[in-house]
């Protein structure tokens, strides 16, 4: 299906999206569509309030040319108009551009942008076609959509934080972070997932809709059966740690290994070279390798010790036993596989090489190229100009009056 190699018109090809979003999960899912050939228009704050900051707002020892590491991943193929949204006139252009775009998105606390005039209600008045999609830590309803929510907040109030302190061995030290901002990451996809939905019903009914994502949701979705078994069954135990899956201790690191269904576990014990266990009462069935997990963990890994991780991966791959070694970031981003799927491209950014995460939605015919982020109002004048068509004259008294940039 992906040979066809032919840059044609990405499939949001003329959509417009107004991006009101700020540090990292907002960001990423405009990056999403825009990476899906959607019109990205950033709507950024005045220099002297905001804008900036958003800029370097993270890492600032690892930035280039004024946007650190953080901005130049989120923020790259779209446009930047500075809008003062505070002014009147600032508003009034908003108001014109919501005139003609499909899409407004943003990852606001609820609340603000009501304060802001700038409210699904007050929007669908100016545009009846308009989208509105807002991600934020608890979502527009319930007793703690007011509260401030950033996504170590949301992966705490989700349970998912607790979830990891179940995998952890006695003594370890419980974690305040997984690695990555999980919840920021998933409310950014769903934000655009919502967005495609509403876009698609659109084509039939010609109206516009609302869409409200809260992170926390979406992680108590991920958390799937874990929290469909905690409601429904007083003892509760997750079996899955005391299953064959996860990392395995080998005579020189770890592997990751997948033996907890049927299949899986005979293509492991032949490939152990213990294919007795089939027969073993603590073992013969899947049932009884749950209650026995781990003293089977234990003889695996006493085997699995004698010979290093290279020779037991060309073992399990011989014997079509799911493993695979614990990569670090910088093999993954240096991978064949990586460069393959083209998910670390280059883009110049003010006359530097940056390499940052590609689209990972692959459509036949469709290969993009992806443009650095833009600089603060870059923008601007092009889109009153030929977007609002605006004469000259009056893109001057906006300047003047503080209300663009």
């Amino acid at each position: 299906m992906l040979e066809d190699k032919t840059v044609k018109a990405g499939p949001l090809a003329g959509v417009r999206v107004l991006d009101l979003t700020w540090a990292t999960g907002g960001p990423y899912g405009t990056l999403l569509l825009a990476f899906l050939g959607a019109e990205v228009i950033k709507i950024e704050t005045p220099p002297d309030q905001t804008g900036v900051n958003t800029r370097q707002m993270l890492f600032p020892n690892f930035s280039h040319g004024g946007e650190d590491v953080h901005f130049l991943t989120y923020n790259r193929s779209k446009k930047s108009v500075v809008i003062n949204l505070q002014k009147e006139s600032g508003k009034e252009v908003f108001y014109d551009l919501v005139k003609k775009a499909d899409v407004v998105f943003d990852n606001f606390r609820p609340g603000v942008t009501g304060r802001l005039g700038i409210s699904y209600e007050t929007l669908r008045r100016i545009n009846s076609r308009i989208i509105c999609c807002s991600v934020s830590g608890f979502g527009s309803s319930g007793p703690e959509s007011r509260r401030p929510a950033f996504d170590t907040i949301i992966e705490a109030s989700s349970g998912m934080t607790a979830q990891l302190l179940t995998m952890l061995p006695s003594g370890v030290r419980p974690p305040c972070y997984p690695g990555t901002s999980w919840a920021d990451h998933v409310g950014g996809l769903t934000g655009a997932y919502g967005v495609l939905a509403a876009l698609y019903e659109r084509e039939r009914t010609g109206e516009g809709r609302e869409v409200d994502i809260a992170m926390q949701d979406m992680l108590i979705s991920m958390l799937g059966y874990i929290t469909t078994g905690e409601a429904n069954f007083s003892d509760w135990d997750d079996p899955l740690p005391r299953m064959l899956w996860g990392a395995f201790e080998t005579g020189d690191n770890y592997l990751i290994i997948c033996g907890h269904r049927e299949g899986m576990w005979r293509n492991l014990i032949r490939a152990l070279d213990h294919e007795e266990w089939q027969d073993d009462p603590r073992f013969n069935s899947h049932q009884e390798r749950i209650i026995n997990g781990m003293e089977l963990r234990a003889l695996i890994e006493g085997i699995l010790k004698t010979r290093p991780s290279a020779d037991w991966i060309e073992i399990m791959d011989q014997h079509d036993v799911p493993c695979n070694p614990i990569h670090t970031i910088k093999e993954v981003i240096n991978s064949r596989q990586t460069e393959t799927r083209k998910m670390m491209p280059a883009m110049i950014h003010k006359g530097k090489k940056i390499k940052a995460p590609g689209n990972p939605v692959k459509i036949s015919g469709f290969d993009a190229p992806i443009s650095p982020p833009p600089a603060l109002g870059e923008h601007t004048a092009e889109i009153l100009a030929n977007v609002l068509n605006y004469p000259p004259e009056r893109i001057a008294r906006l300047k003047k009056d503080g209300a663009v940039a």
